[in-house]
C-alpha cells in the first residue's frame, strides 16, 4: 500500500514548519508560485491548494498582486485593548505585522524626563513600522527605561508589541497609559517611511506607559495614516 504524502500535503507541512520555526517570520513573503512549483517540482495546482489551506488555517494571508505573507499566530494581546485602534487589531489581526527599523542608546532629555530620569541618563530607542497587508500605516519611536540590555530588542525584529516583549522577556506589566493626540503635517521622513507624498496629514500620538507604582517605562510617539485607520474611543459608565 502506497503511503506516500498528497504533493499539496508535502507543500503544505514543508511551509507551515518554516512559519513555525520562524524561518519565514511573521509579515514575511512567500516565495511566489512559481517558485513553488519549482522547489517542490510539481504544477500550479498542488501549489494552489496548499497556499488555500495555510490561508484558511491562518498561517499565511494574501494580497492580490503581492503574494502571500506569513500571518500573525499569537493571541490578541492585551496591549490592543490600550489602543483607540483596537477594532482594527480585532477586526484584521491576522493581517498586521511590525517591524523595527533601527535600535539604539540615545540620550534625550525631554523623554528621560518624562520616563522620570536624569537628562544625561540613557535610553533605549527604537523605530518601528507597523505594516496592514504589507503595507504601512504606523511609524513609531519608542524611548525604553533602560531596565533590559538593548540585545533584548535586537534578537527579533519582528516582535508584536514593547510591551508584549517585555512582558514575556522580563515580567514587566504595564498597568496604565497616558495618550496625548494631535493632528500634524508628516515630515520627509516619516512621509517616506510610510509611503505617503510629502506634508501629508497624519495623526501623531504620544503615550506614556506605565508600570506597577506608577513608574514611567517607556514613552511612545506614533504617526498614523488615517487614511487607513481610524482612532475610536470607547468609554462606557
Amino acid at each position: 500500500m502506497n503511503h506516500a504524502k498528497p504533493a499539496y500535503q508535502v507543500i503544505y507541512d514543508t511551509i507551515q514548519e518554516k512559519i513555525m520555526d520562524t524561518t519565514y517570520p511573521i509579515g514575511s513573503l512567500l516565495p511566489s508560485e512559481m517558485e513553488l512549483e519549482k522547489r517542490f517540482k510539481v504544477s500550479r495546482t498542488p501549489v494552489r491548494q496548499a497556499l488555500k489551506q495555510l490561508e484558511n488555517d491562518g498561517y499565511i494571508y494574501r494580497v492580490q498582486g503581492k503574494g502571500s505573507f506569513v500571518a500573525n499566530l499569537k493571541p490578541k494581546e492585551t496591549w490592543t485593548l490600550m489602543s483607540g485602534f483596537r477594532n482594527h487589531y480585532s477586526t484584521e489581526w491576522e493581517k498586521i505585522s511590525a517591524r523595527t527599523i533601527e535600535q539604539k542608546k540615545v540620550v534625550k532629555p525631554p523623554y528621560s524626563s518624562l520616563l522620570g530620569l536624569g537628562e544625561h541618563e540613557e535610553l533605549i530607542y527604537l523605530s518601528r513600522i507597523r505594516y496592514l497587508n504589507g503595507k504601512p500605516i504606523i511609524y513609531m519611536e519608542h524611548y525604553i527605561r533602560p531596565i533590559v540590555p538593548l540585545a533584548v530588542f535586537e534578537e527579533n525584529d519582528t516582535f508584536s508589541s514593547v510591551q508584549q516583549l517585555l512582558k514575556d522577556k522580563a515580567d514587566i506589566d504595564y498597568i496604565e497609559v497616558e495618550d496625548e493626540i494631535e493632528a500634524v503635517i508628516a515630515d520627509p521622513y516619516i512621509a517616506g517611511a510610510l509611503q505617503l507624498p510629502n506634508a501629508s496629514a497624519l495623526l501623531r500620538g504620544t503615550r506614556i506607559c506605565y508600570m506597577e507604582n506608577k513608574t514611567p517605562i517607556e514613552v511612545n510617539v506614533f504617526n498614523i495614516n488615517t487614511d487607513t485607520w481610524k482612532y475610536i474611543a470607547h468609554y462606557k459608565f
